[in-house]
């Protein structure tokens, strides 16, 4: 499917198994137990959309933009990690794995990032400005340069994520000191 517009349709339960959208636009939809397999999203935008224990399993998401919406248990650690690009603005994400993925100059961009889990992740350069990260986990990350000014309630250990150069604001920097015992 080509450059086409999806509104308010219910994928609950469905299976994609093998498609490719390209440049299409999914607005108030629902993907709750959805399985996406072995597919491909290329240059497509979701907007407002219910992704709840949706299946990324081996598929291709390339240029793919996530504006509103929430998706819950999302496994993106393992999608196709060939060219994967996804950003998200003003998301409910909850309990996502986004480990061992590549996402240099990732956008989080006034999401809500609860419980999930970034492990051994390339998120240099990425923007977490205006997050709420509460309960999201960083391990092994890379964090060079990323961007988390005005983000709350994140938990990131300097010992064990590289932060050089990355920008945070005050007073939530002070938790960068968490790990450290003074006096």
């Amino acid at each position: 499917m080509e450059n086409e517009i999806f509104r308010e349709k219910d994928y609950t339960k469905t299976t994609f198994a093998g498609h490719t959208f390209s440049e299409c636009r999914f607005v108030n939809c629902v993907f709750a137990n959805s399985l996406l397999t072995n597919g491909a999203f290329i240059d497509c935008t979701f907007q407002n959309c219910n992704f709840s224990l949706a299946n990324f399993e081996k598929v291709r998401l390339q240029e793919v933009r996530f504006d509103g919406g929430k998706i819950v248990g999302g496994n993106f650690h393992l999608v196709d990690k060939r060219l994967f690009s996804i950003s998200f603005k003003n998301v409910l994400l909850q309990s996502c794995n986004f480990s061992h993925l590549k996402m240099k100059k990732g956008t989080f961009v006034g999401s809500r990032l609860q419980d999930c889990d970034f492990k051994e992740t390339d998120l240099s350069e990425g923007n977490f400005q205006e997050c709420d990260l509460n309960g999201t986990l960083f391990h092994q990350c890379n964090l060079c340069g990323a961007d988390f000014r005005n983000a709350i309630n994140y938990t990131i250990d300097p010992l064990v994520n590289k932060v050089k150069k990355a920008k945070f604001s005050i007073p939530e920097a002070l938790s960068l000191l968490s790990n450290f015992k003074f006096g």
